[in-house]
């Protein structure tokens, strides 16, 4: 039996080809794709318990970032819940961090924050501090806040931070749950 030698070109060539032809094409994304990636601000608060928290120790996990306050009455307790549910579908389950940022550092208190997720029924990491400390990374992502005695109005997307720390997706109450949890996927891979 005589073998034909292929130029050793070729060879490369056809294997190219044929992993490129297993590669799974990526996934369809339904937020804003941010351009050019770069990365998130950096993010740095007191959680829920107290302790102090930072962006970069969620690296390694889709990171989805809200900004709301505990007393709001309708959009930020129901973001936070289709988050929620976002993360239940998606399946990633830990690989996921729903982190809440405050605008009302005033009254959003670190036991404020426990009992708000406690009330919507969600896992998440809340985010407050000192006024200064929290305007600056309103401004970072470009939240707009404005306060009234009674009211807190703020610009409400959801950042979706990947597993490298890149700020990728911004998306709005325009999605679903399984378009988020499609993201969350998607950012995950």
């Amino acid at each position: 039996m005589q073998f034909r030698r292929f130029p050793l070109r070729l060879v490369a060539l056809v294997g190219a080809l044929a992993i490129v032809s297993c590669a799974s094409s990526p996934p369809k994304l339904y937020g804003t794709m941010l351009q050019p990636i770069r990365s998130a601000p950096p993010l740095a608060a007191i959680d829920q318990n107290g302790a102090p928290f930072s962006l970069q120790s969620r690296r390694g996990r889709v990171v989805a970032l809200y900004f709301g306050f505990t007393h709001c009455k309708d959009i930020c307790p129901q973001t936070l819940a289709k988050l929620g549910a976002a993360r239940a579908k998606s399946g990633l389950g830990s690989r996921v961090a729903i982190v809440f940022a405050s605008v009302d550092p005033m009254r959003d208190t670190p036991a404020s924050l426990r009992a708000f997720f406690a009330r919507v029924g969600v896992s998440a990491i809340g985010l407050t501090g000192t006024h200064a400390q929290m305007k600056k990374i309103w401004s970072d992502y470009g939240v707009d806040v404005q306060a009234t005695r009674t009211d807190v109005g703020h610009s409400s997307f959801v950042y979706f931070i990947g597993p490298r720390g890149n700020l990728r997706i911004v998306g709005g109450d325009e999605l679903s749950v399984a378009q988020i949890a499609a993201d969350m996927r998607g950012l995950a891979r």
